[in-house]
């Protein structure tokens, strides 16, 4: 690429002003699988430092057409026409920022490459490089952070261009933010502004009416808490949404177009408690905006007289042109489109209530076709004193007219309640690594993580049944249980922009219903595709982790609703590599697994603190292991589809067992080694009379027989549920006959105890010492 290389702050390159377009772009690559969500933002500016307008996600025109605004998962790019731009406009701000939320987090630094380059083209010609920038050295980093706050950024102010005689002068500040939104840091872009050479800095440092410091804009797919969002310092508790839309053809008795809205309301296992839309505004913890006054109609004025004096083709006198109707105002493309409104009082909302799904709709024959954008928009009405109400965002779903046709609904946000101590919390605070895999590295965290959270989620599932059951039965709850369930909770708001099919919103009920229950992105196929997402099943377990192509997929977290769980790798939504799983019982295992099933080498500690440490195949002992029972004596062998056959040893510290083994059963010749130094428990004066010169060390051999109708192989085990594993049963030797050999023992070599080969577990080892 040709075109001039900037390489640090200041540097400015001079752009041409009387040229047919401009066109800036922002690529980036990443490591394969991961995803990036980056936007590329261009906000205008007066010569006063007032925001004029922005284009970026969402907004995808400024300037009234003079800027472009079009994004892909590989880069953004922001196109000017600068023909097109309004003489008042007197500069272009470009801001680079990354999403961030307890869903997703990323930061600048999670490209592999990064790049701003800038080009230049005439009517119907190709573009002309003009400037190359790597935005990468300019990123702080931990051990050099630019500022304490900026060691983790999610935006950058990449430059600024100002209009100049006969040119475009272009300064490149590139200076980074800590904020995910260039809305949080509107003061920063006017300072940057103010040091742009040939500003106008007289104008901007007296301008002070209609200056904007803070522009609260929600992206697609961000999630934040209300507090958040609301950045009042205090705890929201009562919210205004004000529903929006746009179109050619959206308007009142427009033929194909009935738009409304719908706000569903879902309890924790995705049934749907109440709702309200545009027809029904009323429900509990649910009450409509009321209405504007409607101002009364003047009378129309009546037409001037005609001058009796005036001849034909006479110009009309000034005071009869001043009655003439005005052309009407330009409209504010930032205007919130206000159709409707509704205020939610989250403390009244029922306790069962989990979530709000917010949805705007259109089932008349064209769809979603006629919209060109959805809006809506959130507030903190709290504050009994309304100048105290706080912004808490705006969301716009742009939709290129008659790109929907075929889907009536469209899915705006949904207002979620999580708790703050959740085991989505916990999982997070335990995989706090953009690398989620790395999380893995370290069984001893995973086993940690998955006992914490296990605890957590049984503790929120007893609260949430004691709720259900007192509301089901009528009785009110008391004041320890609200506020058990108050200090458990936060609202958070989750940004969508899902369309969905169905002539009716009853077709819609799983796909909301999914929604209800899913905390993360989707593809462009509307299926389920996040690093970090979380989902709740009908049966009440909880996913947090990977999805791919609507499927668990990569590293993920999965707690079952009557206890237990799993953490570890899933591929196709199946348990698939490294992992560790916690049984109902409090049973643990930890290893490989293939299709759900445990498969290869792993570890199973039974609830009584016996283990197993070998070979497993289709969920069952299957090749060489170990089992340690609770005595601290071990049972090396070969199992085949979770039973022990053939030669095994069974080593205790005083003595060795061998022999042939049927169904798990010894049976047939044997021998006992007996080594009687090994005095471990016995008191000192009989070890040291049993251990003149260590004593002697004597096999025995004998032979075990099975009783009637004993040592068939079992049957095998049905296929179990989904997400259960059928533990693996303890070795039990009830009923054998065992009739020693009629010789005398043999002497026999010493034996090491543990055996060399059957290294103990920590779990047996602790165990033992317990004892």
């Amino acid at each position: 690429m040709a075109g001039v290389e900037v390489s640090g702050q200041g540097q400015i390159v001079a752009l041409p002003f009387r040229v047919e377009k401009l066109s800036f772009d922002a690529k980036w690559t990443s490591e394969q699988g991961a995803q990036l969500d980056l936007d590329l933002t261009c906000c205008t500016f007066s010569a006063e430092g007032k925001l004029r307008s922005f284009a970026g996600p969402g907004h995808s025109t400024a300037e009234e057409g003079g800027i472009l605004h079009q994004g892909t998962p590989e880069g953004d790019t922001v196109t000017v026409y600068p023909s097109k731009i309004d003489p008042h406009c007197e500069a272009l701000i470009f801001v680079l920022s990354a999403s961030d939320s307890d869903v997703s987090t990323m930061n600048l630094a999670n490209p592999t490459t990064l790049r701003f380059n800038g080009y230049s083209a005439e009517l119907d010609a190709s573009l002309e490089p003009m400037f190359q920038c790597n935005l990468q050295p300019h990123l702080p980093s931990a051990e050099a952070p630019i500022a304490p706050s900026t060691a983790d950024s999610q935006s950058m102010i990449i430059c600024a261009m100002h209009r100049s005689t006969d040119s475009w002068v272009t300064t490149f500040s590139l200076l980074p933010q800590p904020s995910h939104s260039w809305g949080h840091f509107v003061p920063e872009l006017r300072t940057v502004l103010s040091q742009l050479p040939g500003f106008p800095v007289q104008k901007l440092a007296a301008a002070q009416e209609g200056v904007v410091d803070k522009v609260v804009l929600l992206r697609r797919f961000e999630d934040r808490t209300a507090e958040a969002l609301s950045c009042s310092g205090q705890a929201v508790q009562k919210v205004r949404l004000d529903f929006g839309w746009e179109g050619a053809l959206v308007g009142e008795g427009i033929e194909g177009v009935e738009m409304e809205w719908n706000a569903l309301c879902y309890d924790i296992t995705g049934e749907q408690t109440q709702a309200v839309s545009s027809k029904s505004k009323e429900a509990d913890g649910i009450s409509a905006v009321p209405d504007p006054p409607v101002p009364e109609e003047e009378e129309e004025a009546a037409p001037p007289e005609a001058d009796p004096e005036a001849e034909e083709g006479d110009e009309p006198k000034p005071e009869a042109a001043a009655k003439e109707k005005l052309p009407a105002a330009a409209k504010n493309p930032d205007e919130f489109p206000q159709k409707d409104g509704i205020i939610i009082e989250l403390s009244a909302l029922p306790s069962a209530t989990r979530s709000v799904v917010i949805t705007i709709n259109n089932f008349a024959e064209e769809g979603l076709g006629p919209l060109t954008c959805a809006h809506l928009r959130l507030t903190d009405v709290t504050a009994a004193d309304a100048t105290q109400h706080k912004s808490m965002g705006w969301f716009r779903f742009p939709s290129p007219a008659g790109a929907h046709k075929d889907r009536p609904t469209v899915v705006m946000a949904k207002l979620y309640k999580e708790s703050t101590g959740s085991a989505f919390s916990q999982w997070r605070a335990a995989a706090n690594n953009p690398d989620l895999p790395a999380f893995l590295a370290d069984i001893a965290v995973v086993r940690s993580a998955l006992l914490t959270i296990s605890k957590v989620q049984a503790a929120a599932n007893q609260l949430a049944k004691t709720i259900v059951d007192k509301t089901e039965a009528g009785e009110e709850l008391t004041e320890d249980v609200k506020a058990e369930e108050r200090g458990q909770w936060q609202w958070r708001l989750g940004c969508m922009g899902r369309p969905l099919p169905g002539a009716a919103l009853e077709d819609s009920a799983d796909d909301l219903k999914g929604i209800a229950n899913y905390e993360g992105r989707f593809d462009a196929t509307d299926k389920r595709h996040d690093q970090r997402a979380k989902a709740i099943y009908t049966n009440g377990d909880t996913y947090f982790g990977q999805y791919s192509n609507d499927r668990r997929q990569g590293v993920g977290l999965y707690l079952v609703a009557k206890g237990g769980g799993y953490a570890g790798s899933y591929a196709e939504s199946k348990r698939s590599g490294q992992g560790v799983m916690r049984m109902p019982d409090g049973a643990m295992y930890q290893g490989k697994f293939a299709g759900d099933k445990f498969e290869g080498q792993g570890q199973y500690e039974y609830v009584d603190g016996s283990t197993y440490v070998g070979a497993w195949k289709a969920g069952k002992k299957h090749g060489e292991g170990v089992y340690w029972d609770t005595k601290g004596g071990c049972l090396r062998g070969r199992w085949e589809n979770g039973v022990l056959k053939g030669q095994g040893t069974y080593d205790q510290p005083s003595y060795q067992f061998k022999g042939n083994f049927k169904a798990n059963l010894p049976e047939g010749e044997c021998s006992f080694t007996i080594c009687a130094h090994r005095t471990l428990g016995m008191p000192a004066r009989a070890a040291a009379h049993i251990m003149a010169d260590h004593g002697p060390i004597i096999m025995h051999k004998g032979n075990y027989t099975l009783p009637p109708g004993v040592g068939a192989d079992p049957p095998a085990d049905g296929e179990p549920p989904s997400e259960d594993v059928i533990a693996p049963a303890y070795p039990k030797y009830e009923g054998l006959a065992y009739k020693s050999a009629a010789h005398l023992p043999d002497e026999a070599e010493d034996l090491q105890f543990p055996p060399a080969s059957a290294a103990r577990p920590a779990a047996v080892a602790s165990l033992l010492a317990v004892a």
